[in-house]
């Protein structure tokens, strides 16, 4: 759901070997267990260990492009609700959650902000009809040992003509798992238009740009 970039030997030896399993994740049922035992201390790691900066950019990239702060928005991997409470300080008032992680939304649903949680595989149907959502935002869920980028194509069912959609990507998986072609096969389709895929850095203590920063409209 959410790998690190950045050195953590300064954080405590649980949250160490709690990173080390995100590192080697390859199915799904390690996904839910991994984050069935990070959900309490995951926040702590990621804000105060590891300075993760995404939630907080990508929030301000579509609020950009959604002026309308009552706008319906889909948090695509929510886990603890970090880009669902960085949209709600700007203003959004009606935000969803969808991630596999119980555990992590049950923290969200703590934190609050949220409208509706919902438990559910994005590698599967998306719950949700047609163009149900006016705006989508997704931060960490694009990585290494998680979905492939034919996920896409039911996001894209579930946002409305003229939907913005932020997200990142781990940089390392940007072409590897299909994400840079598959929005080249989405906007050829004539279904989004790529407004941005910027390289930039995922925590304030990068070397380097570690993640692909998108900014894309539903046609």
């Amino acid at each position: 759901m959410r790998h690190p970039a950045t050195s953590h030997s300064a954080l405590p030896h649980n949250e160490q070997e709690l990173l080390s399993r995100a590192y080697g994740l390859s199915s799904d049922a390690e996904s839910q267990a991994l984050y069935r035992d990070w959900a309490k201390t995951y926040d702590r790691t990621m804000l105060d260990g590891l300075q993760y900066q995404s939630p907080m950019l990508i929030a301000d990239r579509l609020a950009a492009l959604l002026p309308e702060r009552d706008s319906t928005v889909l948090d695509i991997g929510c886990g603890t609700g970090l880009a669902g409470r960085a949209l709600a300080a700007r203003g959004f008032s009606v935000i969803d959650g969808i991630d596999i992680s119980p555990e992590m939304m049950a923290v969200a649903q703590e934190q609050g902000g949220y409208r509706a949680l919902v438990c559910a595989d994005l590698n599967a149907a998306l719950p949700w009809a047609d163009g149900a959502y006016q705006g989508a935002i997704c931060c960490g869920t694009f990585t290494s040992g998680h979905v492939r980028a034919n996920c896409l194509d039911e996001i894209v069912r579930v946002l409305a003509a003229g939907a913005a959609f932020a997200f990142t990507v781990k940089l390392e998986v940007w072409e590897s798992f299909g994400y840079k072609d598959k929005l080249a096969q989405l906007q050829a389709a004539g279904l989004l238009d790529i407004l941005a895929s910027d390289p930039d850095c995922l925590y304030a203590n990068s070397p380097e740009a570690d993640g692909m920063f998108c900014s894309v409209r539903r046609l």
